[in-house]
């Protein structure tokens, strides 16, 4: 062990961890991914704390094994135990911090480097939509009111983009072009791309930014795109708000939600022989395997293609 090593070794955690999120602000990471690694880490702190574990080199193996299983066993706010996904979202903040660690002489070794993921269960988006149920949501708003022709141009975005809500309510007028039609939008991690926009949304935006838009503003020098009656930007809340509303106006049963129109706008562009690397490039996925979920034949669609291509399904008897 290096004098370094040495010195960096009798380092409390807590130290330790703000020293790690100051690493990953010089990093130029996004807020929102610092914030979430803080909660994260904090999570992990108050666990070792329960096991009388204050120092880095308490850190080991068998303790970050057993915060995992208490992780599995432990039942969430809703009655249940914590998801697959939750329980590796945990895991791997622990294997970056512990990895950095490593990396910066605070350890020896990296005592969460050999633990592996949880295997994730492959699950189908749910309640995709119908062209004909997406068309009555968007017809929903009233239009002839501020707020509905508002919240028509948001549906009408999310549905021709697939973007998040988290993109939608950060977007600016600066991100706006609807003569070509395009926005740019501010995905995860800060990560920028242009994503096309339909004529008809093209339309609605124009609309609303020449005659709408106006009646929301109060301060000229606020370039925020969607604003709400107290003139403030949205948050995503309202955006889920504005869509489940919307959706039970128009009588649909299913659970829909702003992510719906982007399993929606996927799903239905593979189904019309969209290449699967520009669905990727429109939704922002880093890998491939996150578009992959929305190449699923559908129930319909097999059936379909089990009637025409069947043999038996040609006999008459």
């Amino acid at each position: 062990m290096t004098s370094t090593e040495q010195n960096r070794a009798g380092t409390s955690i807590e130290t330790a961890i703000q020293e790690y999120l100051k690493s990953l602000k010089v990093q130029n990471l996004a807020a929102r991914t610092i914030k979430e690694a803080a909660w994260r880490l904090g999570k992990l702190t108050a666990y070792l704390e329960s096991r009388g574990v204050t120092g880095i080199t308490g850190i080991t193996k068998d303790v970050i094994v057993s915060y995992r299983i208490e992780q599995y066993e432990r039942i969430n706010q809703m009655g249940r135990p914590n998801g697959v996904c939750h329980q590796n979202m945990l895991l791997a903040t622990v294997k970056q911090f512990t990895r950095w660690l490593w990396e910066f002489d605070y350890l020896v070794s990296d005592p969460a480097k050999e633990i592996r993921y949880a295997k994730q269960p492959k699950t189908l988006p749910r309640g995709i939509l119908t062209p004909t149920e997406a068309r009555k949501i968007l017809h929903a708003p009233d239009t002839k009111s501020v707020l509905g022709y508002r919240d028509r141009t948001i549906l009408e975005i999310l549905y021709s983009t697939g973007i998040r809500k988290d993109e939608l309510v950060r977007l600016t007028l600066d991100d706006v072009d609807y003569n070509d039609g395009f926005l740019r939008v501010f995905g995860k991690g800060r990560k920028e791309r242009m994503v096309p926009l339909g004529r008809i949304a093209c339309r609605y935006l124009e609309n609303y930014i020449k005659s709408v838009r106006p009646e929301l503003i109060r301060d000229p020098l606020d370039k925020t795109l969607f604003l709400s009656l107290r003139h403030r930007p949205l948050s995503k809340n309202v955006v889920w708000e504005l869509t489940k509303r919307h959706a039970r106006k128009a009588k649909i049963t299913k659970n829909v939600h702003p992510h719906t129109f982007r399993h929606t706008c996927a799903t239905q562009m593979l189904r019309n022989k969209a290449h699967i690397r520009a669905v990727q490039e429109l939704l922002g996925h880093e890998s491939l395997d996150s578009t992959q979920v929305y190449t699923h034949v559908s129930i319909t669609d097999l059936k379909e293609i089990h009637a025409s291509c069947h043999p038996r399904e040609k006999d008459k008897e």
